[in-house]
């Protein structure tokens, strides 16, 4: 069999396999419903979290019909490509056994050269009326943004002119100067004034760009850098949530600090109630780890007895847990988890006893500042009114984003961030706008875990007055409250072998 016939076998083959791989898919995908129109405007990308379900509809005869005409045209376009890539083999064979040229490549490569290029046009220009509407938003809802919406359409346009100058001159250029028998190419090495002209004039526009960007990203930065002129909000970032703190009465947001961090008191605010209390359960902590250590090897003993136990009731599943148990002790894992959690809650004590000897710390730490301060899981701001966002993270890199005000800012552990703006739109315009589902939220733009597609907050814009009455709802975080008096240290029961026995006990009984 020779070369030609192996080739036509080769595409044979491949059209069967398409053509049914298209049919399957042609039964199974309703191709016709995936348009531009869902993702129209009247359907916003950010600020409708959810739409309700809608079944899949069955086609009717005519969209069924429709659907395997379009597949057979995918098919047809397909095959058509590889027939006319198999005729070039053909004929380049052709050419080499009786030494004429069959087809001229650089005819058909400078003809393709100029049918690309309109086509390739013709799509950029379809590209901009489709979804040009998801990259030119021009909704902005903030003062700020209206000015990087300008700065994005201008650097749009600019891009796109020099896109579509040079890529016509490449293209044009390979057509007209295609290769001509008894013509030889002029070598052209270098051109000062051209070297000076696509350098000096980028470079102007460029820098005119980058002086507007720095200039606006100044005027946001460097709106309130007292904090006195704005709202100061502190926006603090979880796995996998946010808080908002505002000042109450006293306007005035409390100290917080990570090492003051626990379950009841969970932005680590400077209360001195809640920073006795946390010292308490430190050191409570620590006894319990301290005694689990000292009580290793009778833990170990029961376990090795309770395992026997459960081999003898073939309890293959608790058998499998107590193993795991056994291994964690004779590999050192266990206590080197309990003595890294006692060195972290010794270390914790002492940054935090260092602070209450200190006087002067003392007295810029605890304040009461914190006592009226309200802590939501929802943020309403003023329209209008210039409002500072103060971010914290409590554990890894989140990234507040906010996008019809065009805010984002990276909300770092340790490293306090903020961002000011002035919002423009309540959310009753944008309902107006937008249809009544519409809502503004507060979302997290860095991946941060499993749960970071849930991670936003509700985003209210309103007038002062309701902003007031809102807050006015609001508990506030810490009342007033007497300091406790000192509690002593709790004895905590070692866990001994009895102690492992019964609740090794119940968990068989368990079984």
């Amino acid at each position: 069999m020779n070369t030609t016939t192996k080739n036509i076998f080769k595409l044979a083959l491949v059209a069967g396999i398409i053509f049914f791989a298209a049919s399957l898919i042609s039964k199974s995908v309703d191709i016709h419903q995936l348009s531009i129109e869902n993702y129209s405007a009247s359907k916003p990308m950010f600020g409708i979290d959810e739409y309700q379900y809608e079944a899949p509809k069955e086609l009717s005869a005519n969209d069924a019909v429709a659907t395997k005409v379009k597949w057979s045209l995918l098919l047809f376009v397909i095959i058509l490509i590889m027939v006319i890539a198999n005729a070039f083999d053909i004929s380049a064979l052709t050419a080499r056994l009786t030494g004429k040229q069959v087809i001229n490549g650089n005819n058909v490569n400078k003809w393709l050269m100029l049918i690309f290029m309109i086509v390739g046009l013709m799509a950029v220009a379809w590209e901009f009326s489709a979804h040009g509407k998801h990259v030119l938003l021009g909704n902005a809802s903030s003062e700020h943004g209206v000015t990087l919406d300008s700065m994005f359409t201008i650097t749009l346009i600019l891009t796109t002119i020099v896109f579509v100058i040079t890529q016509v001159l490449l293209f044009y250029f390979s057509f007209r100067y295609s290769k001509k028998d008894g013509q030889k190419a002029l070598y052209y090495a270098h051109n000062n004034r051209l070297e000076i002209f696509w350098t000096l004039i980028p470079a102007i526009v460029l820098t005119l760009l980058v002086l507007r960007g720095h200039q606006t990203w100044r005027s946001i930065v460097y709106a309130d850098v007292d904090g006195t002129k704005s709202t100061n909000i502190e926006i603090f970032a979880f796995q996998f949530g946010w808080n908002a703190r505002y000042a109450g009465d006293d306007g005035i947001l409390g100290v917080a600090d990570y090492k003051f961090i626990s379950g009841k008191n969970k932005l680590g605010l400077a209360n001195a109630s809640e920073v006795d209390s946390l010292l308490v359960e430190l050191k409570t902590a620590i006894i319990s780890d301290q005694a689990a250590i000292k009580a290793m090897p009778q833990t170990l003993a029961q376990l090795q007895i309770d395992w026997q136990a459960a081999k003898d009731m073939q309890n293959n599943e608790a058998m499998t847990s107590i193993t795991k148990e056994i291994e964690e002790i004779n590999c050192g894992d266990r206590m080197d988890d309990l003595e890294a959690s006692v060195n972290r809650k010794t270390k914790q004590i002492e940054r935090i006893e260092a602070i209450k000897k200190d006087p002067k710390v003392f007295a810029s730490y605890f304040t009461k500042a914190e006592e009226d301060d309200i802590i939501t899981q929802e943020l309403h701001l003023v329209k209008d009114k210039l409002v500072t966002f103060k971010y914290r993270s409590r554990d890894i890199i989140h990234s507040a984003w906010m996008p019809h005000f065009r805010v984002q800012m990276n909300v770092v552990p340790g490293m306090p961030t903020r961002f000011t703006f002035i919002p423009t739109k309540t959310t009753k315009e944008a309902k107006a706008e937008n249809g009544e589902a519409f809502e503004y939220y507060l979302y997290c733009n860095k991946i941060c875990g499993t749960s970071h597609y849930n991670m936003k907050m509700k985003v209210v814009i309103e007038t002062q007055e309701e902003v007031d009455a809102w807050l006015k709802t609001q508990q506030m975080a810490f009342k007033a409250m007497p300091t406790p008096a000192a509690t002593p240290a709790v004895e905590i029961v070692p866990d001994s072998a009895t102690s492992t026995k019964d609740k090794t006990a119940k968990k068989l009984a368990l079984k």
